[in-house]
């Protein structure tokens, strides 16, 4: 059976799909062809974070007997919102649950919800901001490895 130059056979679809997706996997090495797919991946966007609003606390922040979880990571991430509020409130969450009249105004609202006992994103973002919250990190950097990361 004679196939035109335009068609494919599943067994090279298969065999190139392969490659493609072990390019995708693998660290970078330097290697021309991984360097391209590098080039090919789109930067992250950068996430559309509020300003904190003035005065804000973590009164609505619920309290670790108000969840429905024990989980450490879970429990970690609320007492990272009730620590730095005002971070939590200059930020976007990166889950995708803020920004352009979604839900939540900022990461702290989150925090003010059930929400992040079952999100790895929101309890993910947490500990980060926490993290660079206790060296005394600026919001503007914090907001740039929150979007790094989550963007």
């Amino acid at each position: 059976m004679q196939t035109s130059p335009d068609v494919i056979t599943r067994r090279l679809f298969v065999g190139r799909l392969g490659l493609v997706a072990t390019a995708l996997i693998l660290p970078r090495s330097g290697h021309p062809a991984l360097d391209a797919v590098d080039r090919a991946r789109p930067n992250p966007k950068n996430l559309e974070h509020p300003d904190p609003r003035p005065g804000i606390t973590a009164e609505r922040v619920l309290a670790d007997d108000a969840l429905k979880s024990s989980k450490k990571d879970v429990l970690t991430a609320y007492a990272a919102a009730r620590t730095y509020p005002a971070i939590f409130d200059g930020l976007a969450c990166g889950c995708g649950c803020t920004g352009n009249g979604v839900l939540h105004r900022s990461l702290l609202v989150c925090y003010e919800t059930q929400q992040p006992t079952g999100c790895w994103s929101c309890q993910k973002e947490a500990q980060l901001v926490a993290d660079l919250a206790k060296k005394d990190t600026p919001l503007s950097d914090i907001r740039e490895a929150v979007d790094k990361k989550f963007g």
